[in-house]
């Protein structure tokens, strides 16, 4: 027993662990401006069977050339919606750039807040 415990203690003590910290640099969130949407106008004529003469000579008086893009009223619906459902989308990702914006600011506040400078 007493060789047992002798060979315990002649073993070498283990080194002792030294911590350090240091700040660490976050990468900064940089986001590219957002364009400004600078719709161009869009004219909409109603072309139906009593005005479609009248449209037609207007066009060819003013030089213009003319063509038919037709819609059924569906399709004028379905279109009203696809728009609504684009400007969702776009706000969600607006939300969501916000959201990134106000997560970066605040964890580097909170990183200069517990930074202690001796």
């Amino acid at each position: 027993m007493i060789i047992v415990l002798a060979a315990c203690s002649a073993r070498p003590q283990p080194q002792p662990i030294e911590i350090s910290t240091k700040p660490v640099q976050k990468p900064s969130l940089t986001l590219p401006p957002v364009d400004e949407l600078n719709l161009r106008p869009v004219e909409w004529i109603v072309i139906n069977e009593n005005n479609v003469d009248e449209v037609m000579n207007r066009f060819k008086n003013s030089g213009k050339s003319f063509a038919i893009y037709g819609l059924t009223g569906d399709g004028y619906g379905n279109l009203g919606l696809n728009f609504s459902d684009i400007r969702a989308l776009v706000q969600q990702q607006q939300a969501i750039i916000v959201a990134y914006e106000r997560y970066y600011q605040q964890a580097e506040q909170a990183l200069d807040e517990a930074v202690v400078v001796e």
